[in-house]
């Protein structure tokens, strides 16, 4: 054998099974994480989304409490702040704050106090008025002296809180399948709260399959290590949700009503036609009490508006920055 080739084949030899042990160590790890343990490929999974969308991960200290947040697009470009939505979080918030970032705005996206990765705080009656205040103090440390406030649900309502009790804060308003006023279509959702149930109470992963049924028209694929991440971390968190619930449950229903005339920002309000949680026909109240604001309707989608209909909600809420002089100020300042 020629001493050359034979050192050759010893190497490819070596390659191989090593290539195999790599392998076999990977099939390992991925049916550890899809089985046992979640986090080993939904963390990284989540951390390249954000390396695709250019957004980084951060957290700010507040009053003793973490506060991870989201943070994409140039740094002094005007920013735009997202509140996601009861038992969400900040990642829920991260595609749609994309887009914006690319057009120049500064997108911050926090997880709110009790959901994400933020802590539950502990004495503090967690109602919309304590929501707007953490909101405005959270500003505050990040230097924030003013921002467009984009709202989810829940997030919505607190941002429309803080758009009534720190005016100075709010240059625009949108809010997104908004909670807090009576709806004068009560649906089986909100027949189900007013009897004390909790429809989005999350005590299994067929609670979150239901959850997912629930807020989204067209669900969307969630694999198996994703979902059971999220039942995970619903299911530890639960006691303090609970206790969320019973706190903000009369600011949402209707904490908002007969005090939204105090909002001097434009307002955009918007629902789809086939939200099963707060249901559309609220549009009207926020219309009348709202009459500086505009609204839109996403025809088929649901409570997520923008995880039904994304272009579409993007295009009702570019159109309303438009309007606003908020999105030319933006692109101006960027182009």
């Amino acid at each position: 054998m020629i001493p050359a080739l034979g050192t050759a084949r010893k190497w490819v030899r070596r390659a191989v099974l090593g290539g195999s042990c790599c392998v076999a160590a990977l099939l390992a790890v991925t049916a550890y994480g899809w089985w046992i343990d979640p986090r080993i490929i939904v963390i990284p999974l989540r951390q390249a989304a954000y390396m695709r969308l250019d957004i980084t991960s951060r957290y700010i200290t507040v009053d003793g409490y973490q506060w991870p947040y989201l943070d994409a697009g140039p740094s002094d470009g005007p920013v735009l702040l997202l509140l996601h939505g009861f038992g969400a979080s900040k990642d829920a918030m991260m595609e749609l704050s994309a887009p914006f970032a690319k057009h120049g705005w500064h997108t911050i996206a926090p997880d709110l106090p009790g959901f994400g990765g933020h802590a539950y705080h502990q004495g503090e009656h967690h109602d919309g008025a304590f929501y707007a205040r953490s909101v405005d103090s959270f500003m505050t440390a990040m230097g924030i002296k003013h921002a467009t406030m984009v709202g989810s649900s829940m997030g919505a309502a607190i941002a429309c809180e803080l758009a009534i009790e720190f005016p100075q804060r709010v240059d625009g308003l949108i809010m997104l399948a908004p909670a807090g006023v009576q709806a004068p279509v009560v649906n089986d959702f909100m027949r189900r709260v007013a009897d004390g149930a909790n429809p989005l109470d999350i005590a299994s992963s067929e609670d979150f399959d239901r959850v997912m049924n629930l807020v989204f028209v067209r669900p969307p694929a969630v694999p198996a290590p994703f979902r059971r991440w999220f039942a995970d971390m619903a299911i530890a968190r639960r006691p303090q949700t609970l206790l969320i619930v019973e706190a903000i449950k009369p600011f949402l229903s209707d904490g908002l009503r007969g005090r939204m005339g105090a909002v001097g920002a434009p307002t955009l309000v918007v629902f789809g036609t086939a939200d099963a949680v707060t249901d559309p026909s609220m549009l009207s109240v926020f219309a009348s009490e709202m009459p500086q604001g505009r609204t839109a309707l996403i025809p088929g989608a649901g409570h997520v508006v923008f995880g039904d209909d994304f272009a579409g909600t993007v295009r009702a809420m570019r159109e309303f920055l438009e309007w606003a002089g908020l999105e030319r100020d933006s692109v101006a300042l960027h182009r």
